[in-house]
Formats: structure tokens, C-alpha cells, sequence
């Protein structure tokens, strides 16, 4: 058996040809016609090639990895990302368990501050000097390690994808070759991590603004119109612009493109399966939000019952609440980011299949490492 190449982003798959880059690259030009044979089929944008035994590549019978290789259906998108957490366990929930549960420990602290102020525990109680500036102080440090949490998710996305495109040929990677391989893209990550969050809040702002300054000026009707009907444009505008924009930072790990061709491409992955994408999307924040909160809920009940039963030393007590929340908080979204990654990243894999015939090439690769 021939050993794959591991340079590159790490496949060495040969993409649709003529004129294709290597491995996940942008295809040049349509892909090159499958051998006549049993299982061919084209003129739908993907094609079906018989391998070795006579199976179409494609069928369970030949699968090897997480998914058979042809366009994917509702249920492969959810039954695709459980297996991509079982085939990888150490990258998909290993690693997201370390870097969540350190960075919440670092959010969760300057919490404790707020929650062992005496006004927590007792609402009735009135803060002194003292504790109102403990509690600005802890609400201003929320801010750089907020931050710092949000920079090590969308890496930790990054690192997940790269670990689910590999799995879907069955190749499992150790943590330091994914990060070896998503280093280089850790600066494009975070300037899209930037770039959305800007753009969200200029959505926001010239959402709500006009309304704003209707009821700043009195005119509370038209001012309550604006909020509502503004507000609900600003949201449908953002939900468009997530769909389209889904796959950048899939592109800027896997295809290695700039953020700039990543937006272009994405947008073109995503013409004309806008509604499938958008309603794969939301079931799957729907069940990992679910999820979350199931696993969740009993560290919050457990913090709440340290809360009454140590009420007489609230920062004993508040240190116990905030760290029962972050620990059920992190616990949830050690299953729900990798998920939500591995959903993303076999829709991306979904949308090539379907318009350049990725299923050839990788059935190919599959059938080199094979003789």
C-alpha cells in the first residue's frame, strides 16, 4: 500500500480535472469523464466509478471512510458528523476539551467577582465602593478574555474541518499534524473572525439606529415601526450573508485561499442549494443548542443549590456558581462545536461533489492507496 503524501494540506488528493490543482485545490476546468463501466453515471455534476470489486465508489459496500462518496442527503449530514466525531475522537473532542475548558476557566474568573458580591446572592443588599468597582473591574476583564476565547474557537474550527475532510477518506490525524497543517492559516482565520463580527455590528447599528433616534426624539410610534421592521431586515440580511459565507473558513484551511477568494468561492458553492443550506444549517444549530442545554442544565441546578446551601460565605458560593456554569457551559460546546464543524465541513465536501465531480477524485485516491 502507498503511503499518502503528507505536505500540503495533508491530502494529496488529486482534484477534478483538466487543469485541477493537487488535493482539495479549485478546480480549472470540469471534471475529467469516469471510465465507461457499471456504476458510471454523469450529466447530474457528479459521476460514479466502479472500483476494484466491481462496487460503485460511493456504496456502503466500499465505503472507508465517514461517508460514501456521492451527494449527500439530509440524514448523511448528521449520521456523517457523529461518525466524524467517533473516527477522531482525540482531535474532535480531545482537543476541543482542552482549548474550551482553558479558555473558560480564564472567562470564568473575573465572574467570580460578580457573583460573590454580596448584591448576587442577596438582591435586596446594597453594593459599596468597594464591590461596585470589584464588579466593573470583573465585567471590564470579561472583554480581553472573551476575545481571546472567541480567537482560539474559530482556530479550534479550523483544526475540527481539517480533521473531518481527512476523515471522510479515512485518515486520522494526530493533533500536532493538524495544527501543524492549520497554523499557517491561523492569521486568515482571525481576520474573517474579525471581519464577521464588524459586519454584524454595523448590521445591528444601521438596524436599530433610525428607530433610535425616532424614540430619542419622541415619536414613540414610528420609533417602535423602525425597531421592529428594521430589526427584522437586519436579521434576515445576516442570516442571508451566513449561508452564503458559510464555507470561508473551510476554503482557508482546506483550499488554503486567501480570505478575498474564499468569500468569492463560498458564494459560488453555495449559489442555487442557498434553502438546502440554510435549513441544514438551522436544524443543526437547533440540535447542538439542544444538546448543550441538556448537558448544561445540572451543572447550573448544581451551582444554584451551592448558592442556598452556602449562602452565609457568597464568595465561597460564587466561585462554586461560576465555575458549575462554565463547567456545564464548556461540556456542551466540547460536543456541539465539533458537530457543528463537521455538518459545515461535509457540506462543503456535499456542494463540490455535486458541481465538480470531487467524488472522483477521491474514489481514485481511495483506489491508489488500495493496490
Amino acid at each position: 500500500m502507498s503511503t499518502p503524501p503528507t505536505g500540503g494540506t495533508g491530502s494529496g488528493w488529486s482534484a477534478p480535472e483538466t487543469g485541477a490543482t493537487t488535493g482539495w485545490g479549485v478546480p480549472q476546468g470540469p471534471p475529467a469523464a469516469a471510465p465507461a463501466g457499471p456504476g458510471v453515471r454523469s450529466g447530474q455534476g457528479w459521476q460514479q466509478m466502479t472500483g476494484p470489486d466491481q462496487q460503485p465508489y460511493g456504496s456502503v459496500l466500499t465505503r472507508r471512510g465517514i461517508i460514501a462518496l456521492k451527494p449527500l442527503g439530509f440524514g448523511d449530514f448528521f449520521d456523517g458528523a457523529f461518525r466524524a466525531i467517533r473516527h477522531n475522537p482525540r482531535a474532535m473532542i480531545g482537543l476541543s476539551a482542552l482549548v474550551l475548558g482553558v479558555t473558560s476557566i480564564l472567562v470564568s474568573l473575573p465572574l467570580v467577582g460578580v457573583f460573590s458580591t454580596s448584591a448576587f446572592t442577596d438582591p435586596t443588599a446594597e453594593l459599596t465602593d468597594d464591590q461596585a468597582l470589584a464588579v466593573g473591574g470583573s465585567f471590564l476583564a470579561l472583554i480581553p478574555t472573551g476575545f481571546l476565547q472567541s480567537i482560539a474557537v474559530i482556530v479550534l474550527t479550523g483544526m475540527l474541518i481539517l480533521s473531518v475532510t481527512q476523515s471522510v477518506v479515512d485518515r486520522r490525524l494526530r493533533v500536532g499534524e493538524l495544527w501543524r497543517r492549520a497554523r499557517g492559516r491561523v492569521w486568515p482565520l482571525i481576520g474573517w473572525s474579525l471581519l464577521q463580527s464588524i459586519g454584524g455590528s454595523l448590521i445591528v447599528a444601521l438596524a436599530l439606529a433610525p428607530g433610535i433616534v425616532l424614540l430619542v426624539l419622541e415619536e414613540v410610534a414610528g420609533g417602535a415601526v423602525a425597531l421592529v421592521v428594521l430589526g427584522l431586515g437586519g436579521l434576515v440580511l445576516a442570516a442571508w450573508l451566513y449561508v452564503l459565507l458559510t464555507f470561508v473558513p473551510v476554503l482557508i484551511v482546506v483550499e488554503r485561499l486567501s480570505i478575498i477568494a474564499s468569500v468569492k468561492r463560498s458564494v459560488a458553492l453555495v449559489k442555487g442549494a442557498f434553502w438546502r443550506t440554510l435549513l441544514v444549517l438551522l436544524l443543526t444549530g437547533i440540535l447542538a443548542s439542544v444538546v448543550s442545554q441538556l448537558l448544561a442544565t445540572p451543572f447550573a441546578i448544581a451551582g444554584s443549590v451551592g448558592l442556598v446551601l452556602l449562602e452565609s460565605d457568597p464568595v465561597l458560593a460564587g466561585g462554586i456558581y461560576a465555575a458549575s456554569v462554565s463547567l456545564g457551559t464548556t461540556v456542551g460546546l466540547v460536543l456541539a462545536i465539533p458537530f457543528l464543524a463537521a455538518v459545515i465541513a461535509l457540506l462543503y465536501v456535499d456542494r463540490r461533489i455535486r458541481l465538480e465531480g470531487l467524488d472522483v477524485a477521491l474514489a481514485r485516491t481511495l483506489a491508489t492507496e488500495q493496490a
